[in-house]
């Protein structure tokens, strides 16, 4: 067979194996998921299998040519972006299946049972990207940055997709949506912008969740609902959420406790230093009592608050697994900086000056979800 037709067979099958490697990994050693690891391992083998047996891999690694490869002075800026593990997945899966379309064509040339059986394999790959992304959603680990997207702070600004994505896309692990004055945004616009912020959260695999509106969580499929003290009781949320998210603000131990045992799926407890988010956030509580709620309630305990880069390793000393911030990102000239700078911050391992019992949040928020 002619070596360059050779030379497209051997690219297109590294290809195709060499996507499906990366997400085979992250299934097996980041998601833990043998099922998924297996079919995508099948799925490369098979690959291999029936190119080998239609072409002889000796033939294919003979006609190599990669140094005369002129793709190689070739590139794109978006290679050099992922938008966390979402973004991996999309971006290698995207990888195989093209590849394995163009094995697909050029293995008509030897027979045609070859590309029939590439077709086959190339659908189920297209499957097989659903359901890790779904697998990704089901063990989340969001111990890291919460940002609340807070209308009154943004304004106008939280309608550039672009510019929320990006914030986002720099290593925040759950967002939350708040607009407080409904006079300045009718549910109808609500709804549109909760909506577009739900496409990014689904694009990279982290929790939405809408803060006091249940009917507008319920309406656009939100993971979840964030209350205050004097918002509807858990127990009438949960009877309207079923198995979603619940967060519940809370600003003391007692009221943590409650929080926990009407039902609430974590806990925020702040503010933590001064603010000027929100003007009735009351007199700070200081890091104190952070450390009192993680050693006494078994919930996610998420911190909020006044929280920016210079206090945030006081706040990650009392083990608090979720730093949730608004001002010191929203605020910022690069907020994505921040946010990068925070994200790697916040995902260390926290110094803790007493040992601390409480359910590790990726557990928790996994067990909620689905």
């Amino acid at each position: 067979m002619d070596r360059g037709i050779l030379r497209i067979i051997d690219a297109n099958l590294n290809r195709a194996r060499e996507g499906l490697r990366v997400v085979e990994e992250l299934a097996r050693f980041d998601l833990n998921d043998s099922v998924v690891s297996e079919r995508l391992k099948a799925i490369r083998h098979e690959i291999a299998g029936l190119i080998d047996k239609a072409f002889d891999a000796s033939l294919l690694i003979s006609a190599r040519d990669s140094q005369g490869d002129v793709g190689l002075a070739i590139h794109v800026d978006t290679e050099g972006c992922r938008t966390g593990r979402a973004g991996i997945i999309k971006a290698n899966m995207k990888r195989s299946q093209e590849a394995m379309r163009v094995l697909e064509e050029f293995g008509k040339l030897n027979d045609k049972e070859t590309g029939c059986r590439i077709k086959a394999l190339r659908y189920q790959v297209y499957e097989m990207e659903q359901v890790v992304l779904q697998a990704v959603r089901r063990n989340k680990n969001i111990c890291g940055l919460y940002l609340i997207l807070d209308y009154g702070l943004l304004g106008e600004k939280i309608w550039d997709r672009d510019y929320i994505g990006e914030i986002i896309a720099a290593g925040v692990s759950v967002v939350q949506l708040r607009v407080k004055n409904t006079k300045d945004m009718p549910d109808s616009k609500l709804i549109i912008l909760a909506n577009m912020l739900r496409q990014i959260a689904d694009e990279a695999a982290i929790p939405l969740i809408i803060n006091d509106r249940i009917d507008i969580a319920l309406t656009i499929g939100a993971d979840g609902v964030h209350l205050g003290q004097d918002d509807m009781p858990i127990g009438a949320a949960r009877n309207l959420m079923g198995n979603k998210i619940i967060g519940i603000s809370t600003h003391s131990l007692a009221q943590a406790r409650q929080a926990a045992e009407n039902g609430a799926d974590y806990i925020g407890i702040g503010p933590i230093f001064s603010t000027t988010t929100k003007h009735d956030a009351g007199q700070p509580l200081g890091c104190k009592i952070i450390h009192e709620i993680c050693k006494t309630v078994n919930l996610p305990i998420v911190a909020i608050g006044g929280i920016n880069e210079d206090n945030l390793t006081q706040v990650l000393e009392t083990g608090v697994s979720v730093i949730a911030v608004v001002s010191a990102i929203l605020k910022a000239s690069d907020p994505a900086a921040v946010v990068r700078r925070m994200a790697e911050r916040s995902t260390r391992t926290p110094v803790t000056s007493a040992p601390v019992t409480r359910t590790p949040v990726h557990q928790s928020i996994s067990q909620i979800l689905y």
